[in-house]
């Protein structure tokens, strides 16, 4: 996956992910381009194994508590998210094609 130092992926379920936050960020674009190109490709894309969601509210096990924290402290997750969407680089080669989602 490509990024930028100061946005490390993060490891879940076996796979490094990378939140919409992140990816904005990593990008130099507005809030919410990367959740708009994620909604475009969404259909095309296995959940679970190309993206994952995440409750924040209610994560469901140690493992998605343990990544939420770690997502918090690391300002990875925009405040008012009631999911956190984490992207592969699988997921995150799809979104390239449909938005201006390429590192600066």
């Amino acid at each position: 996956m490509t990024h930028q130092a100061s946005e490390p992926p993060f490891q879940y379920r076996g796979a490094s992910v990378l939140g919409l936050r992140q990816l904005d960020r990593m990008n130099g674009v507005a809030k919410r381009t990367a959740f708009r190109a994620f909604k475009r490709v969404r259909n095309e894309l296995r959940e679970d194994r190309e993206f994952f969601v995440v409750d924040i509210d209610e994560p469901g096990d140690a493992t998605s508590t343990q990544l939420l924290r770690a997502m918090q402290e690391a300002d990875a997750l925009y405040p008012a998210s009631r999911v956190a969407v984490l992207i592969t680089a699988e997921a995150y080669a799809r979104m390239q094609g449909v938005a201006r989602l390429q590192p600066q």
